[in-house]
């Protein structure tokens, strides 16, 4: 069973039971039959997005709780807390979890300094275990005969003018020095479409949107791989161009894409991949000079993000057979508990 809220959709793409994650009723119903509750993925632990999401979550945990049902995080980012209730609340919580699985070493830091030192696994984001099987329908991408580069950003980031500016500048830069073509990706959000069309208007370069909420995120990493340099402003759009072996820039909107970054470049590879901080863009020249940088290098860095790509892949799978197996084996002997 999947809580969703489009069950379904849900259904029909998963090919699994979904319940409605906003019913009450649906929640206490199914929650009775259940015999193990996963949290996860992604970071549903955390009150950057809003304080309302993190007690949904964690209203999930103690329903579950309440029902003696157990309960284990996988492939989640914990944090960050920003509130001190807020973390308290989770610290709460914590000590109603059976295991944890988590992607980042920021996460582990955190676990631990809210009292969990036993039960976590580390490993990284359970993206890099999508299957590459399904193909996109039809390539968007202009001119096949150019390189292409291609901004991925959020709107509602703070220093949201510093970014638009800086990489509008950067896109000009690259357009008229290397004729490249650029593509600016949108989902359905209205939010995305306000800042792509900002970039639009503040560049002389011309500039492709391409609406993107319609296909999955495998389609999304086929799509990606014919892209030559990728700005990313999302989380995911840093993880789909290493999945497709693009060099990508990262422009940081959350702790999360730092600590990314931060274990790409732990990895030992010969070249390191920029992150930048919205602040720091008010320096447009250093910016540029490191946007140039990594376009002309761009053959060394796609063979460095092929790599940590494999590395990724492998620590993914690897540390979710484990998590799977230790929570069967737990599940298992404490089963007669519940």
């Amino acid at each position: 069973m999947a809580l969703s809220s489009d069950p379904e959709k849900t259904e029909e793409i998963h090919n699994v039971h979904a319940v409605k994650r906003w019913s009450p009723v649906s929640l206490i119903r199914y929650m009775k039959k259940t015999d193990l509750l996963i949290s996860g993925g992604g970071g549903l632990l955390q009150d950057r997005t809003s304080t309302l999401s993190l007690w949904y979550y964690l209203g999930i945990i103690y329903l579950a709780r309440i029902f003696g049902v157990p309960v284990y995080v996988l492939g989640q980012g914990i944090g960050p807390i920003q509130k001190k209730y807020n973390k308290y609340l989770l610290s709460k919580t914590l000590s109603l979890i059976e295991g944890f699985l988590v992607r980042d070493k920021r996460s582990v830091k955190l676990l631990n300094s809210l009292g969990v030192e036993e039960g976590i696994l580390k490993g990284s984001d359970l993206a890099f275990l999508l299957s590459r099987d399904e193909k996109s329908s039809q390539n968007c991408l202009p001119h096949p005969d150019r390189k292409i580069v291609a901004a991925a950003l959020r709107d509602d980031v703070s220093g949201r003018t510093d970014i638009v500016r800086a990489v509008s500048s950067g896109l000009d830069m690259l357009h008229q020095n290397y004729e490249v073509s650029i593509i600016l990706f949108s989902s359905h959000s209205p939010a995305d479409r306000q800042i792509n069309a900002d970039l639009q208007s503040s560049t002389n370069a011309p500039c492709n949107i391409i609406d993107v909420g319609h296909l999955s995120p495998t389609q999304l990493v086929e799509m990606i791989k014919d892209v030559d340099v990728m700005i990313a402003g999302r989380l995911h759009a840093l993880i789909f161009s290493f999945m497709g072996g693009v060099p990508v820039q990262g422009i940081s909107y959350d702790p999360k894409m730092d600590s990314l970054i931060k274990e790409v470049n732990e990895l030992g590879e010969s070249v390191e991949f920029s992150l930048w901080h919205p602040e720091d863009l008010i320096n447009g020249t250093e910016y540029l000079e490191d946007l140039e940088s990594m376009f002309e290098r761009k053959e060394e860095l796609k063979t460095a993000a092929s790599r940590v790509n494999r590395i990724l892949t492998s620590q993914a799978e690897e540390n979710l057979n484990m998590a799977l197996d230790w929570i069967e084996e737990e599940f298992e002997s404490d089963r007669s508990k519940y």
